[in-house]
């Protein structure tokens, strides 16, 4: 199979996997929801790298806002989960491993990334809700970090990002 459809392909199935965590395993907080979205968010662009990640975690997520009563937030987390996919993306050559001591500092700075992305997006939407909105998307992002840890070890035991991914070439461009 030619490697950008299987990219294409694999993208897709991640863009999907990413709304369904983000749309359908939500746990709701005063000021919306807490979801295990960004978490793969981590985990797929650790895994494919480059413009593939950014396009999953960025439609995957603001598909979820435009179904779940949250649209208006839809323009702002295509640019905030581009962002907090970046740091792991920039490492995701370097290493035949999800979890290292990067990626796990990583998490810290995506989830500020997002408390802070959404803190001046509430400012622009509604800026009643920009203080209230921080205790939520501070449980995101730490639930989000504890989750990433746990899949990329279990991924990183079965080794599943070098038969998966490295030898099939997904990181050599």
């Amino acid at each position: 199979m030619n490697k950008n459809v299987l990219k294409m392909v694999m993208t897709a199935m991640f863009t999907a996997m990413i709304f369904a965590l983000t749309r359908f395993v939500q746990i709701p907080v005063a000021s919306g929801y807490v979801h295990l979205g960004d978490a793969l968010i981590y985990i797929v662009a650790s895994v494919l790298g480059g413009p593939w990640a950014f396009f999953a975690a960025a439609v995957g997520e603001a598909m979820a806002d435009l179904t779940s009563g949250f649209a208006v937030y839809a323009p702002a987390t295509l640019i905030i989960k581009l962002f907090i996919a970046l740091p792991f993306v920039i490492v995701s050559k370097k290493s035949e491993k999800i979890l290292t001591p990067l990626t796990a500092l990583f998490t810290i700075l995506s989830g500020a990334i997002t408390v802070f992305g959404y803190f001046v997006s509430d400012l622009i939407i509604d800026k009643a809700y920009a203080v209230v909105d921080i205790p939520g998307n501070v449980i995101q992002a730490v639930g989000s970090a504890v989750v990433f840890i746990i899949i990329a070890y279990a991924f990183d035991t079965a080794k599943i990002k070098k038969k998966l991914f490295m030898d099939r070439g997904f990181l050599n461009d």
